[in-house]
């Protein structure tokens, strides 16, 4: 087994425990939080150590950046989950922060926007490179 396919399926197991721990949330099961970090985590890891292939193109680069930006609007989100708590009442010169226990929807979605985004536009972009 390769190197390469291994951080694939640690990322793959790790897509699969964030969408559990995000579509089962709303039961207020508090070990669902656990479930949505510890998918985080291996998610993290797996897309951070994944090679990516040597481009040529600006586009490539930039859709690869894209989704590290994404990895880590979603550890912000996994954040949110645990510690919305803490950064209640948090004020910041003459404005006070009001956070609730979905702070974490926000992050979460704008994670999920990018990676629909680069899951159909980095395939096409190899393809386009490949000709």
């Amino acid at each position: 087994m390769n190197k390469q396919n291994v951080f694939g399926y640690i990322a793959n197991i790790g897509e699969v425990l964030v969408l559990i721990g995000a579509a089962f949330w709303i039961t207020g099961w508090e070990f669902i939080n656990y479930v949505f970090a510890v998918g985080t985590l291996l998610f993290t890891v797996g897309r951070l150590f994944e090679k990516h292939p040597e481009s040529t193109t600006i586009t490539l680069r930039r859709l690869y950046t894209q989704r590290t930006i994404g990895v880590v609007v979603l550890v912000l989100s996994a954040l949110l989950m645990f510690f919305y708590d803490r950064i209640n009442g948090f004020e910041i010169g003459d404005y006070e922060v009001h956070a609730t226990a979905s702070a974490w929807l926000l992050p979460f979605f704008i994670f999920v926007v990018i990676e629909l985004y680069t899951a159909f536009r980095i395939p096409s972009e190899l393809k386009k490179e490949n000709k």
